[in-house]
């Protein structure tokens, strides 16, 4: 990293190593549309709604998978058409009705929100209406999801939308949080294919199996988990049994396949760079106090020990102190404000520390919480440095308060 050039940016800063993550979106692209032309990435913004990289996937043809109606405006004025991009959520309330009418890609989450769009449909007789199911899977995960519907409502959905003409379910959704494994998403690919069967007498338009697959990592991070299948491993247990499926009818026949990924297209691409502020020893136990905070980082941080890189400051010696189980720690005065333990080799005041693998849920989570969020800029192709998101202000934080 050319450190010297961030300097002007301030501390901490994200970086997005765009060129990288472009070589990573094609990679995932190619794996799964080997096994079915008709897929299609939806990425997930809520992850990570920095424009320039949601601009990036429109450019790259993805399309946009939103849950409120600050992303879907964002996504349009990005430039992505109604028709690419589908709105999720369990409380959409009455502003899906102008996607709806756009011809947004709309999931239901409960029985209650179908019959709220049927009630809309009615009052527009000379429209016709579609949109999908949002449907609650059992995958032998530990907890019971708070997030779509089950059989009994799904049943009570279609059969109620019949007596709606100018109303279609046309599609079936789902996605199951903490169910990473590769036989997880080969089960979910089996039951949605069977409540295609069960539900539609001729092929549904979508078929979208949500997110949550593993994406490429520091071999540090990879090395916290038991098993990491590859793009093409997950593109066998979904977009070829889909294939198998609807073998029988032509490919203009056969449903569109959507999966929502986030974190497996942007986690790897963005670090933080930050600087070391303070380092004391508190009863025999060592921590550098940081200028960002687990915020900054996101909840990976406190999951998984999140790959790190020391960079000595210039006018640092080259023989610097060993120092030994450091915790790197933040500037908040939360205790559990802690980004990394056991942290081994030499650190100084003034040094840089650079967290890698830090692009979901991070930026887009972070607070306005003792201090305002921080910059980011993009690495190009052409070697360039472009800022993408300007370091916020102290008037920015409290721009929305009430003064006297």
């Amino acid at each position: 990293m050319n450190l010297p050039a961030f300097d002007r940016y301030g501390s901490p800063l994200y970086v997005f190593h765009e060129p990288d993550f472009r070589a990573n979106y094609s990679h995932f692209l190619h794996s799964m549309r080997s096994e079915y032309e008709k897929y299609t990435p939806a990425y997930s913004f809520k992850t990570n709604y920095t424009p320039y990289i949601c601009g990036l996937i429109r450019e790259m043809g993805g399309y946009a998978e939103v849950v409120s109606l600050m992303e879907y405006k964002l996504a349009r004025k990005i430039g992505f058409e109604p028709a690419e991009i589908i709105y999720n959520g369990p409380d959409k309330k009455s502003e899906i009705y102008e996607a709806l009418s756009d011809g947004s890609i709309i999931n239901a989450d409960s029985y209650g929100e179908v019959l709220r769009i049927c009630e809309y449909a009615q009052a527009d007789p000379g429209h016709h209406y579609e949109f999908g199911l949002r449907v609650n899977l059992d995958l032998g995960q530990d907890f019971v999801s708070r997030f779509g519907m089950d059989e009994q409502d799904i049943e009570r959905s279609f059969e109620y939308v019949k007596s709606i003409p100018n109303a279609e379910i046309v599609g079936l959704h789902c996605h199951i949080s903490r169910c990473r494994g590769i036989e997880a998403w080969e089960k979910r690919t089996r039951i949605m294919l069977g409540l295609a069967d069960r539900f539609f007498d001729h092929p549904l338009k979508y078929i979208d199996l949500g997110s949550g697959m593993f994406g490429v990592m520091d071999d540090e991070l990879a090395a916290q988990f038991d098993d990491i299948p590859s793009y093409d491993d997950y593109a066998s247990v979904t977009c070829r049994l889909v294939n198998e499926h609807y073998r029988d009818y032509d490919i203009s026949d056969r449903p569109v396949l959507f999966t929502e990924p986030g974190t497996t297209l942007i986690n790897k691409y963005i670090s933080l760079v930050s600087h070391v502020d303070e380092i004391k020893t508190v009863r025999g136990r060592t921590f550098a106090v940081l200028d960002c905070s687990e915020h900054n980082l996101g909840e990976i941080c406190t999951l998984k020990k999140v790959p790190v890189e020391v960079i000595a400051a210039p006018d640092h010696p080259t023989d610097r102190p060993l120092l030994k189980d450091v915790d790197l720690v933040g500037y908040t005065c939360l205790e559990q404000d802690v980004m990394y333990t056991g942290c081994n080799g030499p650190l100084a005041v003034g040094d840089t520390v650079v967290f890698h693998n830090v692009g979901g849920y991070s930026n887009v989570l972070k607070p306005p919480f003792i201090r305002p969020g921080c910059a980011m800029i993009t690495l190009r192709d052409d070697g360039s440095i472009l800022e993408i998101k300007r370091a916020e202000t102290d008037d920015d934080v409290m721009s929305t308060y009430v003064f006297e």
